[in-house]
């Protein structure tokens, strides 16, 4: 197995090394957020039902290591949606299609509600920033009276950008189903992360 720590983005990685899970065989793996192993949590890994939808055909297992969580799993039950051809973009695009985008920090952006503390990025306005840049890899190739809309988010805000700063965000396309574009992203400031995770924008015409 590759060193997970040295290896280039891409290097296949022997899933034996992750814990094997009961996914029914008549389901499938929507979503997986990965949290990662809380430091020093004590106990065995194991799996809890966490949430199920109204419908009962959406259930978010979730992993735990001891107390802490490991990972977020959405299943859904039945195959996976179709991933037919459309006609809403008028160039085809697949994972790996990116956009990065600079945006500047001001005063509306801000959080202005924690007393004598110094204003910094909101994490709504950096999550407005991250869709936006995502949708930016798709509205050069719409068809006309195609638009995408935002329709998940998971996100990690890490580190503070200060009014006046520009920080940096990048939309990769991890993955295609249809009308939906699953996107990585990630928001630096001067090299340093202060944001990453992923979102959706799902296409529509109107």
């Amino acid at each position: 197995m590759p060193d997970l720590w040295t290896a280039p983005a891409g290097t296949p990685v022997d899933l034996r090394v992750l814990p094997l899970l009961p996914i029914p065989p008549d389901a499938h793996v929507e979503q997986l957020i990965w949290h990662g192993v809380p430091a020093g949590a004590p106990g065995p890994l194991r799996l809890i039902e966490a949430d199920r939808s109204a419908s009962g055909r959406v259930v978010t297992l979730r992993l735990l290591h001891g107390a802490g969580i490991v990972a977020d799993l959405r299943v859904r039950h039945g195959a996976p949606r179709s991933s037919a051809p459309h006609r809403l973009l008028r160039t085809a695009l697949g994972p790996g299609a990116a956009c990065t985008r600079t945006f500047t920090v001001t005063a509306d952006l801000t959080t202005d509600h924690v007393p004598d503390a110094e204003p910094v990025l909101s994490t709504p306005a950096l999550v407005a920033a991250m869709e936006d840049t995502a949708a930016d890899v798709l509205r050069p190739h719409f068809a006309p009276a195609t638009a995408s809309l935002g329709t998940w988010i998971g996100v990690r805000h890490t580190g503070p950008a200060h009014t006046g700063q520009q920080f940096l965000v990048t939309a990769v396309i991890a993955d295609v189903r249809g009308r939906r574009y699953l996107f990585d992203v990630h928001a630096t400031l001067d090299g340093r992360p202060i944001g990453d995770g992923q979102v959706a924008q799902t296409l529509i015409s109107h």
